[in-house]
């Protein structure tokens, strides 16, 4: 079967390795066959239970769809690929598009694809059987029946001022959730974030099913966070009040690390010079992350590359722009 993830393009390269960390995460034997800002297409072998799973964890994507044909905008090229890929299911369809292309017109395309498609089968446009997804982009037209919805209301819905612990120094769910993925962290294996402040990179792991451990040096921030997970109902969690540099003697070996380290102006360092601080949290890091496993740190500082390479492997690299003062920079890690 060949999948196509209809990504968000609200960043750059965030969506793209967010499926694919999340398809090793969920354990998916898969080939990718295309990838760019738009969509990826990969061979796969799996339920559809399986898929509809791997949508409940992901942000950065909005469909997940059973790819039909891909092709050039062309429309007699549209109609012979049409024609070559039936639709067996039964029941009634709509046909849905995005239109992503500065200069094509959808309706032309989806005339065509009605004409072959719902030929023999009602439409309807409320409560469809089935939902053909089409993606219109200025290169290609990508046709597809929509297996899984990414729903992402819900990360509007915890977003830090909806929660009963609110600080204005916060991840987006939705950001909190990919940096997550990224991680790779699998249900049931251990999660921690060094410097868990609020809680909301906790929150979206211990929503897909891992165990969570946060650590903060902010007494206020503990009793803030544990108030978040217990709201959420996260219940498989473990918080320390602690100093970066005393988390080992708190914890064994985690399978993975996801934390955006305080920024010195903004959040409270007691005093001490922030890059010495980033250098003592890698410190700290390395020696409670998992060997190969993978540890996602984001800082508005440059100098995570330089520190974190003391330690680790680079992978990744992300950047992700908050506003015109403000730009995020992620990375993973690899012991």
């Amino acid at each position: 079967m060949k999948l196509l993830f209809e990504l968000s393009k609200e960043h750059y390269t965030i969506p793209r390795s967010e499926v694919i960390s999340s398809l090793k995460a969920e354990d998916f034997i898969y080939d990718i066959i295309s990838s760019n800002q738009d969509v990826i297409i990969v061979n796969t072998m799996n339920s559809y239970e399986k898929i509809k799973n791997l949508a409940k964890r992901l942000s950065y994507t909005f469909f997940i769809d059973e790819l039909l044909f891909s092709c050039s905008p062309n429309l007699d090229i549209i109609k012979k690929y049409a024609k070559e890929n039936p639709v067996f299911r039964t029941g009634s369809m709509a046909i849905s598009c995005k239109n992503r292309s500065t200069s094509i017109n959808s309706q032309s395309i989806i005339k065509i694809l009605g004409e072959i498609y719902t030929k023999h089968k009602q439409v309807d446009l409320t409560n469809p059987d089935i939902e053909m997804r089409v993606i219109i982009t200025d290169t290609n037209v990508y046709v597809g029946l929509k297996i899984a919805e990414v729903v992402r209301r819900e990360f509007e819905k915890r977003k830090v001022q909806h929660r009963p612990f609110f600080s204005p120094i916060s991840l987006h769910p939705k950001l909190a959730r990919a940096l997550v993925n990224l991680s790779s962290i699998k249900q049931d294996e251990t999660l921690l974030d060094p410097f868990c402040g609020t809680g909301g990179i906790l929150l979206e792991a211990g929503l897909i099913g891992a165990r969570v451990i946060g650590s903060d040096i902010e007494k206020k921030m503990i009793e803030g966070c544990q108030k978040t997970l217990d709201h959420y109902k996260i219940k498989n969690y473990q918080l320390i009040h602690s100093d970066v540099g005393e988390i080992h003697n708190y914890i064994s070996k985690v399978d993975a690390v996801v934390s955006d380290l305080p920024y010195g102006k903004s959040t409270t360092t007691k005093g001490e010079n922030i890059k010495i601080l980033y250098n003592r949290a890698f410190e700290e890091i390395a020696q409670v992350l998992k060997k190969n496993a993978i540890a996602v740190i984001g800082s508005p500082d440059k100098d995570i590359y330089i520190i974190g390479k003391k330690y680790f492997s680079i992978l990744e690299k992300h950047e992700f722009r908050v506003h015109r003062s403000l730009t995020r920079f992620f990375a993973l890690f690899q012991g």
